[in-house]
Formats: C-alpha cells, structure tokens, sequence
C-alpha cells in the first residue's frame, strides 16, 4: 500500500472512485433503526407508523436498507405536504406501479390542493374573527375583555352583532 496515494501497486485511488466504491460496498449494508432514522430525518414514531401499514416491506428485526431510507424520506416529505397517511400509502403503490397513470397522482395532488384551500380559507376567517374581538378589546387595566368573553361563549362577539333584546342574553337568570 502506497502511503501517499493510499492504493496498491502506486495506483491513485480518486475521490469519486472511492465514493463510489463506498457506495456499492453500502447499498447492500443492513441498517439499525437509529441509522435509518437519522438517514431518513424521521422521527421512530413516523418509522412505526409505517410498518404498521405495510410500507416498509422486508425491514424485519429492526434491519432496514437504503430502500427504506428512501421510502421514509418519501414519506417524510409528502407528510410535510399534509397529504395523511392513507393518501401517502396510495402514492408510494403507485410509485411501485409500472402500469400507473400519471392521472391518478394528479388527481391525488389536486385533492390535496382542494384540501388546502378550504383550511387556508378557515384560517383566514379564523384571522379576521380575531382581528376584530381584538379591535374589540380596550387593552387597559380593566378586567372587561371580549376576547375572553367569546373563547367563553358568553357575549358571542365573533358570531352575531349585538343586541338589545333580552331574549338574545347569555347571561345567568335573573333573581326570582
């Protein structure tokens, strides 16, 4: 071995022949699970999840591939997307699937736009409700506060205008 060029017979070794080497030395190296989660980036929890549904095929005993880096890190991201796990199961069959039609994850991807849509519109009324009790709301040193006074359900600020009627009074019962 030639201490300079770290190869035998004074042959260089270069840095992606020894990459890449490594590599194929690897790929077919089993991994614990510490490993696969840290090269996955996910949480045991998330790992669990999936070989409860059947998505880490043949990572028994706890030894795992980089196939199975490669589905976590899959799930992993469409997770981060918000698509929910029965989603995320139809997604890596139809990776799996030669036959697929593009279609089908379209329409998956779109659904889950539509989805998005509905939550980014709850959150924006959600938003303007709060933007209003807060304009409501003195903020002083006084204890009165609309804020609380709706999360309590006591004067409905965010729901309806208010009212003189008597009939409308959340308030206890009167004294007989």
């Amino acid at each position: 071995m030639n201490p300079r060029t770290n190869a035998a017979h004074g042959r260089a070794v270069t840095p992606h022949a020894a990459t890449t080497r490594n590599c194929a030395l690897e790929a077919g190296r089993r991994l614990g699970i510490e490993e696969v989660i840290a090269r996955a980036g996910v949480s045991e929890r998330l790992l669990r999840q999936c070989e409860a549904r059947g998505l880490l095929l043949g990572g028994y005993g706890h030894r795992y591939t980089h196939e199975h880096v490669g589905v976590l890190r899959f799930v992993r991201r469409a997770y981060a997307m918000g698509f929910g796990m029965n989603d995320i199961a139809r997604l890596l069959a139809l990776r799996h699937d030669e036959h697929r039609s593009s279609a089908e994850v379209k329409h998956i991807a779109l659904k889950r736009t539509e989805e998005l849509e509905a939550r980014i519109e709850e959150l924006l009324a959600t938003k303007r409700v709060l933007e209003r009790l807060a304009g409501l709301c003195l903020g002083d040193h006084q204890p009165a506060c609309p804020i609380l006074d709706e999360l309590l359900e006591l004067r409905g600020f965010a729901s309806q205008p208010p009212t003189a009627s008597a009939s409308d009074c959340r308030c206890a019962p009167a004294s007989r």
